[in-house]
């Protein structure tokens, strides 16, 4: 379900026994990579919330061709899979070095059980506690799981 920041609270009360993970990105290009990943984060706990990067931060973090796919795009195509419960689109517009406040306010609203993450991610590490913070390795692999490599690889076709 695509949620507002609004319901981040509701979601916490719907699922009071449950444990609920929360997980971050920019999802572009859904592909095999992201799925794996979604699939490890849905491994964690009962209730998977996925914060969606939004265009501007997107292109503040990768560039100005990126995002591909449009943010709410990106969200149907996330709302879409099963492993994945709720979706908000995260309001920050840049890039943050340190703790960002919206998300110190998403942590307080959600109160996640676990932040599931597949790097060290500075907006969550003064809103969460360390012990909930779970590291996932990228599964990559195949050389094709990342939209990075998925988009030099068109790029590159003769």
């Amino acid at each position: 379900m695509i949620v507002g920041l609004e319901n981040l609270a509701d979601i916490r009360s719907q699922h009071a026994n449950q444990k609920i993970v929360l997980t971050s990105g920019t999802f572009d290009l859904l592909h095999v990579g992201h799925l794996r990943y979604l699939n490890a984060v849905k491994a964690l706990g009962d209730v998977v919330v996925v914060m969606l990067s939004g265009d501007d931060r997107v292109k503040a973090r990768k560039g100005p061709q990126r995002p591909i796919i449009p943010e709410d795009d990106r969200a149907q195509l996330l709302d879409a899979l099963k492993v994945v419960d709720y979706v908000f689109i995260d309001p920050a517009s840049s890039v943050p070095e340190q703790t960002d406040p919206v998300h110190a306010e998403i942590v307080a609203k959600l109160q996640p059980d676990v932040y599931a993450t597949d790097g060290p991610d500075p907006r969550f590490w003064n809103s969460m506690e360390e012990s909930k913070l779970v590291i996932l390795p990228r599964s990559g692999g195949d050389g094709h799981a990342s939209t990075s490599a998925i988009i030099e690889h068109i790029v590159n076709q003769n």
